[in-house]
């Protein structure tokens, strides 16, 4: 895949006058459409039907739990709709030879790849702007990763329509992050939900959490290497104020993705330590241990 030649393929010289996508001008409506969506999808389909589908848990769970469950149902749903939207766009324009201006072989070929991206740029912000709305609590860390997603999404897409001279390289670094921060995120959307589905099945969570733990770990690896990768080769064509604001931007994202992938080791050892602590009440109360939580006792010990 011709991935060296991404500055020259995506420089102003090689692209003007085309647009990186007409559909930027409406950025606001797209926004406005996709909450309206997520409203519509909550209030029509999640709530009437999640009592049903986890009948088993539903009625003694917390109104915060039911709560998380209903954003985490609808952070998978999104994410599984950009994935949709982005993932030819994003292969082709970063990896393969296409421009943000040659047309998507998706929707019968009349959206172009930076008209797909677009969409699925509003998309996530959209989503954002929900779950702060709708969570009843939410840590600091992710208050300040998606209020930083919002404006960084909104402000590049601003870049686009006043036609600012490093709009298409801001826009494709913006688009190389939010794809992986979308991909890096489906684990633990799957991960949270399991801790409220699968409560005292230590064994599995233990398994879940070191699974998206290393995942974090190895896309938070990949996504940075692409991320310098990227810079140093558009770096002569970059505006000074975009050579410190955006490396500053992205090392505050990457604390905050870093400090999510601890959080599901200490997640990970809690199970372990509570396993241990339910084998050894065990022992006390005179209860014979299994084979399993014998070799679970000698481990921890």
């Amino acid at each position: 895949m011709p991935f060296s030649d991404f500055a020259v393929r995506h420089s102003p010289e090689n692209n003007d006058p085309a647009p990186i996508s007409v559909l930027a001008p409406y950025s606001n409506i797209i926004l406005t459409i996709s909450i309206v969506t997520l409203f519509i999808v909550k209030h029509a389909i999640l709530e009437p039907h999640l009592p049903h589908v986890y009948a088993h848990m539903w009625g003694p769970s917390s109104e915060a739990t039911k709560r998380a469950l209903l954003t985490l149902h609808l952070a998978a749903l999104i994410r599984a709709v950009m994935v949709a939207i982005g993932l030819y766009p994003f292969i082709f324009v970063m990896f393969g030879s296409s421009k943000l201006s040659d047309p998507a072989h998706i929707f019968g070929g009349r959206l172009t790849m930076g008209d797909c991206i677009v969409i699925a740029m509003c998309n996530l912000p959209s989503f954002y702007i929900f779950e702060i709305i709708h969570r009843s609590r939410l840590s600091i860390a992710t208050w300040i990763h998606h209020v930083g997603s919002i404006l960084t999404a909104q402000s590049t897409l601003t870049l686009v329509i006043h036609g600012h001279r490093n709009a298409r390289y801001q826009f494709l670094i913006i688009t190389l992050w939010g794809f992986f921060d979308v991909v890096m995120e489906l684990a633990p959307v799957f991960a949270l939900i399991q801790l409220r589905l699968a409560r005292g099945h230590h064994d599995y969570l233990c398994f879940v959490y070191k699974i998206t733990a290393v995942w974090l770990f190895v896309l938070n690896n990949v996504q940075t290497v692409m991320f310098i990768y990227i810079s140093w080769m558009i770096w002569d064509d970059w505006a000074l104020a975009f050579k410190i604001g955006t490396p500053m931007l992205y090392a505050a994202f990457k604390f905050s993705q870093w400090q999510q992938a601890y959080f599901y080791v200490v997640l990970m050892r809690s199970e372990l330590s509570e396993k241990l602590r339910k084998i050894a009440l065990k022992e006390v109360e005179g209860h014979p241990l299994s084979p399993e939580e014998e070799k679970e006792k000698r481990q921890g010990s």
